[in-house]
């Protein structure tokens, strides 16, 4: 079992990898430096309501097809997803044309509205709360938030967020804290991209979607 002092170890390691990866990436300017930061929060609250609303859809038999198409929008709002993308597929991303890079992002925000419509797809009175934030290195900060449900330990994601502007995007996803979403991608997809590079990504980041969603 992990204790205290080693669960915040593990923490340690996956924001570095994130942080490792993020560093591919040029350094953002900061939109606030101090006490809390409405404009993440906002940014992790919508996402949740939209979690939420797939966790309800689904319990109301709403086909995954149309949660997804309900989703896709605030994922493409909330996340920076080239940003990931950039990190994950690297170098091949940077290397390839604007087409197929235009493609290999649809590709991917897909894929990963599908993830999430895969995941959260049930509703038994479950909630979603933040419950703090920390600065993360390089300018960024996570918004940590806990899945809350009745009779069981509350399941903690914490978001990490790069200021744009006037406004903050998730880059990455620390599931229970310690698994860097951005770091599993980043490893899952070098294989592929070894073999085929940015095109065969795309199709296979489409393929796993429709099989996520039920083919079609």
């Amino acid at each position: 079992m992990i204790g205290s002092i080693s669960r915040r170890t593990w923490m340690r390691a996956a924001l570095a990898l994130a942080v490792l990866a993020a560093g591919l990436l040029p350094v953002p300017a900061v939109a606030q430096q101090a006490g809390t930061t409405p404009g993440a929060r906002a940014t992790v609250a919508r996402l949740n309501e939209a979690i939420l609303s797939l966790m309800q859809g689904a319990a109301g038999r709403e086909p995954a097809r149309a949660r997804l198409q309900r989703f896709l929008p605030v994922m493409l709002d909330t996340f920076d997803l080239e940003a990931a993308l950039r990190v994950a597929a690297a170098p091949y991303f940077d290397q390839s044309a604007e087409p197929e890079k235009r493609q290999a992002l649809d590709a991917f925000a897909r894929r990963s509205a599908a993830q999430y419509v895969d995941r959260f797809d049930s509703y038994d009175g479950q909630r979603l709360e933040i419950v703090g934030e920390r600065p993360a290195p390089r300018g960024m900060l996570l918004v940590d938030t806990d899945l809350v449900r009745a009779g069981k330990a509350p399941v903690r994601l914490s978001y990490l967020l790069r200021p744009e502007g006037d406004r903050w995007r998730i880059l990455d996803v620390l599931a229970k804290g310690t698994v860097s979403q951005l770091a599993t991608q980043r490893s899952e997809f070098q294989n592929t991209l070894r073999g085929g590079g940015l095109a065969a990504l795309t199709r296979d980041l489409n393929s796993n979607a429709d099989r996520i969603l039920g083919g079609a």
